[in-house]
């Protein structure tokens, strides 16, 4: 085993650290719902000799080609093969057989190639995907039929209710418990009741109030497989619901799921789509806490996108909007309050290189958030300790950590999942200090038993 100057050389090209590229496959193996935590670590053991497993020589290889904007093969960076080998010319009245080592090598390089395309393209997330209309461009359109002819017994309103009823369960669920403990009910409700009765006719007042319900529904799912860190099943959710608030000629909710694809575009890296579908969606809702809602989120990706001044205008509105609504959102989708936009705001910061300022405002997120919101209190609670250490502050960050894992019994999400397996590898080097000794060991039970 020596060294992979292959890679170091490449991560130089890159302008990388090992952080990044880390990053970077952490980011193109939640694109495909394979989770990730590696680190700095991980990379220096790569840059050490050491092989990863094939499928993340593959991420590591795909990172690096996006990165540098040419192909990059896993035998490039470094993880061994055989060399490239390009077929001879066809020649006229002969033949040229490969000997068996060029046929091998060329096998295998193919090989890599189709490998890589099948790892991020089957069932992957889709940027193709985003590129979805406008509100504005649906309404001039007009509505399409959802699910085709309506057949059957007319829907009642009483049936729209209990919808609206599992919603208010769904939604209760998610928020204290994560997106993985109900996701597979929702979705066998969407799939066994609510399909059914989009099928069947109904009055005009109690199909427009279905659509609403059903697409709150399907939104509510879409968010739940995207905290359970499963992005291809959520954006096909997403488009979903945009599909029912489009055939409802509902502006307002045809904006919240792509508010949505915003945050999920934005988490995987794909800041220029997560601008685009923001203003998209700020271009579709009147009222001020929605409003708000929207605004928070395109400061966020105009921030990931380097558009300081537009971050900041952004932000700045969602302010004033949330300053103006009337009262707290109750909604169980699209629901915001202040928590959720000092949140946004900590995240605005540290994008525009202010972490040291986001670490008071994201402990302000941390004191406004609803006891009920037990999820994202431990997301935040995790994001603060880890800027805390990101700053230099070991001591400050241990008892966000504590707190963190006073959330985690009983919560089912790919996101706090994530969060907890990457606080050992944070804490690695600082594994002699006697309070994060006793840190790593209350994690290691708590991952244990989870």
């Amino acid at each position: 085993m020596g060294l992979n100057r292959e890679l170091r050389a490449l991560l130089k090209e890159a302008g990388w650290t090992g952080q990044h590229l880390a990053d970077a496959v952490n980011a193109c193996g939640r694109e495909i719902g394979q989770p990730l935590h590696y680190d700095r670590t991980s990379v220096a053991h790569w840059l050490a000799g050491t092989l990863p497993r094939q499928s993340v020589r593959l991420l590591a290889a795909e990172a690096l080609s996006r990165r540098l904007g040419r192909t990059v093969t896993a035998r490039e960076a470094g993880f061994g093969g055989p060399p490239a080998v390009a077929l001879p010319p066809a020649r006229t009245g002969s033949s040229r057989l490969l000997d068996k080592e060029q046929a091998m090598a060329a096998m295998e390089e193919l090989a890599e190639r189709w490998g890589r395309r099948a790892l991020l393209a089957n069932g992957a997330y889709s940027l193709a995907a985003l590129a979805v209309p406008g509100f504005s461009e649906v309404a001039r359109a007009g509505p399409g039929p959802v699910l085709g002819r309506k057949a059957g017994v007319p829907v009642e309103m009483f049936e729209v209710d209990s919808a609206a009823a599992m919603l208010e369960m769904f939604h209760a669920g998610d928020a204290a418990f994560g997106g993985g403990h109900g996701r597979r009910a929702l979705a066998g409700y969407l799939a066994a009741d609510l399909v059914p009765r989009l099928r069947r006719p109904a009055a005009p007042q109690v199909r427009a109030r279905l659509l609403e319900v059903a697409g709150q529904l399907v939104y509510l799912c879409a968010f739940m497989c995207y905290d359970d860190e499963l992005h291809r099943h959520a954006q096909r959710y997403y488009l979903t619901a945009l599909r029912l608030a489009a055939e409802n000629n509902d502006g307002q909710s045809y904006a919240v799921p792509l508010r949505g694809m915003s945050v999920q575009a934005q988490r995987l890296g794909h800041h220029r789509q997560a601008v685009q579908l923001a203003e998209a969606a700020a271009s579709g809702v009147a009222l001020p806490m929605q409003q708000a809602f929207v605004y928070g989120q395109l400061a966020l990706a105009r921030a990931g996108s380097g558009d300081r001044r537009g971050a900041l205008t952004a932000f700045a509105r969602a302010e004033r909007l949330l300053e103006r609504a009337s009262s707290p959102a109750t909604a169980t989708v699209g629901a915001y309050h202040y928590a959720s936009l000092l949140h946004q705001q900590a995240e605005m910061q540290v994008r525009l290189g202010d972490r040291a300022g986001s670490l008071a405002v994201l402990r302000q997120s941390v004191d406004h958030r609803p006891v009920h919101e037990r999820r994202s209190r431990a997301v935040v609670l995790a994001r603060l300790a880890e800027l805390e250490l990101d700053c230099g502050r070991l001591e400050q960050a241990v008892a966000p950590w504590h707190r963190f894992l006073d959330d985690c019994p009983g919560l089912s999400s790919g996101r706090v999942r994530g969060a907890l397996m990457s606080l050992g590898g944070r804490l690695r080097p600082y594994a002699r200090h006697s309070g994060v000794q006793s840190l790593l060991h209350r994690a290691a039970r708590v991952l244990a038993a989870g």
